[in-house]
């Protein structure tokens, strides 16, 4: 809908999907503070646990969408980042001298990069509470999409994290590459944006503010620069 009222076609190539995994409860009731790595973690969270278990916690989200899903779910006092990043949440806590020597739980996929917990293992306990994990998906339209790359059809291909870039060279192995280049690549976050680099794709669009909102409106004005 964001890139439709903006004047793009959408075409949707999910090379990721979601599946539920079994947690334990004990280090999130023991927590003083609850971080929520994005709004897959709140929902798979909250749909697991009665919302009862997050009372008198400190909640910090790590962007916008994350803290508007959680108020959605009757949470109301969310803490947000100035930068919507793992690095704008270590940030934020080590500016707070309360959160010192605090225990900590980041809910997060099984295989979320460990940065959140690199930054604040030093300032207070923090351990990974993975509530979802990633699985490879390959979407019917695979030979559509090649093609259309191909003939460069395509304005921009976003990714919105380091899995639906990885599996995007999954489902294309010998020519992603090529694809890419015939293409512009638009990626949230610094996070992605590395693993486009250190594969050696220079991401055409990397918004100021890890947002989709953001991203759409650099895209349109890179849009407007070539038309």
């Amino acid at each position: 809908q964001l890139l439709e009222k903006e004047g793009f076609k959408p075409v949707l190539f999910p090379t990721i999907r979601f599946e539920k995994v079994s947690f334990d409860k004990k280090d999130l009731v023991e927590a003083d503070i609850v971080i929520f790595s994005s709004q897959n973690a709140v929902e798979f969270l909250l749909s697991d646990i009665d919302i009862n278990y997050l009372k008198g916690k400190t909640i910090i989200a790590t962007g916008e969408k994350t803290g508007k899903a959680l108020k959605k779910k009757g949470i109301k006092n969310v803490i947000i980042p100035e930068v919507y990043s793992a690095e704008g949440v270590a940030n934020l806590i080590k500016s707070k001298e309360e959160f010192k020597g605090k225990k900590a739980v980041a809910v997060r996929p099984v295989e979320g990069l460990n940065t959140l917990i690199d930054e604040l293992e030093s300032y207070l306990e923090i351990k990974p509470l993975p509530v979802y994990k990633t699985v490879p998906n390959t979407p019917e339209n695979k030979g559509q999409i090649k093609k259309e790359l191909e003939e460069g059809k395509i304005f921009a291909v976003i990714f919105t994290s380091p899995s639906t870039f990885e599996n995007f060279t999954r489902i294309f192995p010998d020519s992603w590459k090529d694809l890419l280049k015939k293409t512009k690549t638009a990626v949230i976050g610094t996070t992605t944006a590395k693993a486009l680099i250190k594969m050696g794709i220079n991401p055409d669009v990397i918004p100021q503010k890890f947002t989709l909102d953001h991203l759409i409106k650099n895209l349109k004005q890179l849009n407007c620069r070539d038309c």
